[in-house]
């Protein structure tokens, strides 16, 4: 008798139980159909389509300041930008140098981050929204054919869809965020192969040819300026290009003299300071 009871029990809880699981499933399907419904997908998808118009907005902000001061480079108060010069010269300081700028370049602009995020969140933002929103629609009807919906109601989330995704589009062809980009490694590219790169290879790479050239051409300014006197009297606008290489010379010297100065008067702090640096970012 007992053993009947318990087994009755058992059969009883699991009625129970299965009964609670066949409610609960109910009320999980009622709410979604309610959600579908209601069309409160719509105005999720709307709040995020508005999101994401706004970030590619920041974005857009963000790149143009970016290359405004690329532009001026030379006399930009950025930090970001000065770092990324600090850097570049840091490499050629420990005679270690850059072979593709672009690459350098490409890595910096990787590694900006805004608000704690990468800025290539930002700019991507418009697909990762693109891609949500379309799984999102077909998800939401296949559930209308299943909850036997009309086709009105199918109509109006594809249209919702296609308008979002024509939003998207429409925003980045206003900010240009990825033309910007472009634009931002091109000008940075251009100034740090043609310009710095150059003098910091003739700088810390070379000094000796460079020295070995400067001796060269202006030994042989100075052999033209003692040559006798000869049948023709020098013109005047050869006696003043004779000057001002001698001037020349003069003012390269001064400036060798100034920069072995400041070469022995660096310290040992801003040698550390410079390994550091590139240990952080090598």
């Amino acid at each position: 008798m007992k053993a009947d009871i318990s087994l009755l029990n058992r059969r009883q809880n699991t009625i129970m139980v299965l009964s609670k699981a066949k409610k609960r499933q109910k009320q999980g399907v009622t709410n979604v159909k309610k959600i579908l419904e209601n069309y409160d997908l719509l105005f999720a998808m709307t709040v995020l389509s508005a999101a994401t118009i706004m970030l590619k907005c920041i974005c857009a902000i963000i790149y143009q300041v970016i290359l405004r001061d690329a532009e001026q480079i030379t006399t930009t108060k950025n930090k970001w930008l000065r770092g990324m010069v600090t850097r570049f010269e840091a490499n050629y300081k420990l005679n270690l140098p850059v072979n593709n700028a672009a690459c350098f370049v490409e890595n910096s602009l990787e590694h900006y981050h805004f608000l704690g995020m990468s800025i290539r969140s930002f700019e991507n933002a418009d697909i990762f929204c693109g891609l949500v929103l379309t799984e999102t629609t077909l998800l939401s009807i296949m559930g209308s054919i299943y909850y036997d919906f009309s086709t009105r109601w199918i109509y109006i989330h594809a249209m919702t869809l296609a308008l979002f995704l024509l939003l998207l589009c429409i925003g980045e062809f206003l900010f240009q965020v990825r033309r910007k980009r472009k634009r931002i490694c091109l000008q940075l590219v251009n100034y740090f192969e043609n310009t710095l790169q150059p003098k910091l290879e003739n700088q810390y790479l070379h000094p000796e040819e460079r020295e070995a050239y400067q001796n060269e051409y202006f030994e042989q300014g100075a052999d033209v300026s003692e040559e006798p006197a000869r049948d023709f009297s020098f013109t005047q606008d050869m006696q003043e290009l004779m000057d001002s290489l001698a001037a020349e010379q003069k003012i390269t010297r001064e400036l060798d003299e100034k920069q072995e100065q400041l070469k022995t008067a660096a310290t040992e702090e801003k040698i550390r300071l410079v390994e550091e640096i590139m240990k952080e970012y090598l």
